[in-house]
């Protein structure tokens, strides 16, 4: 009767706790590493993305004060030029690291931006000329009674109607460029998505009074306690003798230990890369600020990432796998009684 109670409480709560608890620690060892997510956004398909979808245009529209349905195509090939992929990598670490300092508790705020730093540098610099121009191209005419420049809280930028564009250039916007440029901040915050992360940060205690990644860690460390005693308390019930117990405690450990492993290796094979493919045909990412762009951004993201993670599966399956065929082989060399 002990035995079959032992079984029952095994299916319905060890199972389920031991497995639970060895999920999160394979999780925790890289999803709490900022590293980790600086190494999978370094991709060639990430940047091209950044740099070729609307959130180069979003940008030009909100710091110029452009109408929403103006022309940027000119403005944006001329920025395109100047975004490398040393700026690409160094945006990406500083939106990483400044979201993992935030939610470590080292920054009380978190507000995404981008470095707009080296744009103004090219604009104020060799591509002044070409940049006016575009710019130009860009500008509506002004509406009767709109007054010409570059906007208000309430209006969008705009030229003065039946005047060429190169007269306004050379005695409007170069005499003026300096002022235009110093108007422009350092740093704009992230437009869309991107930047909505900033913007409501309060799950990131889910404790009071610890960080987030604390919070995480000692959650893991309260559900892995409670999975070593309830596993060593049913080993109680089911047998009295200890040759008998650490046979029980082995198998109860291989079992689960067992489909965290397998997890690991279904996950490198191609099932996880069907899944990532399946939702990312269905989504519908042309709205978000990297655009149609940022599926292939995120395909490549993910197949970077699925080795790291296998690897946490299978380590953390195999490590308590060994222990539990261990405790087998002990149970067996100890003496019946």
């Amino acid at each position: 009767m002990r035995k079959l109670f032992a079984i029952i409480f095994f299916i319905i709560l060890v199972l389920p706790l031991i497995f639970g608890a060895q999920t999160a620690i394979s999780v925790i060892t890289w999803a709490l590493d900022r590293d980790f997510y600086t190494e999978i956004l370094d991709q060639p398909q990430a940047y091209s993305a950044l740099g070729t979808g609307p959130l180069i245009d979003q940008m030009l529209i909100i710091q110029l004060q452009l109408p929403p349905d103006a022309d940027t195509t000119a403005l944006r090939g001329i920025l395109q030029s100047t975004l490398t992929q040393e700026f690409f990598q160094a945006q990406i670490s500083a939106y990483v690291n400044g979201l993992f300092d935030h939610l470590q508790g080292k920054t009380t705020e978190f507000s995404p931006t981008i470095d707009l730093r080296p744009l103004k540098t090219v604009i104020a610099g060799e591509q002044q000329d070409a940049f006016l121009v575009a710019l130009m191209q860009a500008l509506p005419e002004c509406a009767p009674g709109q007054t010409p420049g570059f906007g208000s809280d309430s209006e969008n930028a705009c030229k003065p109607a039946g005047v060429p564009d190169q007269l306004i250039i050379e005695q409007a916007l170069k005499p003026s460029l300096p002022f235009i440029i110093a108007q422009i901040p350092d740093e704009a915050p992230l437009p869309g998505e991107l930047g909505l992360v900033g913007r409501d940060m309060g799950w990131r205690r889910f404790l009071p009074g610890m960080a987030t990644p604390a919070s995480i860690l000692l959650s893991v460390l309260i559900l892995s306690s409670i999975a070593i005693a309830v596993w060593y308390l049913i080993a109680l019930v089911a047998h009295a003798g200890w040759h008998e117990r650490l046979q029980w405690l082995g198998w109860t450990l291989l079992i689960p230990s067992l489909l965290v492993f397998l997890l690991g290796f279904a996950a490198q094979g191609g099932v996880a890369a069907y899944w990532i493919n399946f939702g990312l045909e269905r989504a519908n990412l042309a709205a978000a600020p990297a655009g149609a762009g940022l599926a292939e951004m995120l395909q490549v993201a993910a197949m970077t990432a699925l080795p790291r993670i296998t690897n946490a599966f299978r380590m953390v399956g195999g490590v308590c796998g060994a222990f539990g065929l261990s405790l087998i082989f002990w149970g067996v060399a100890t003496p019946r009684k």
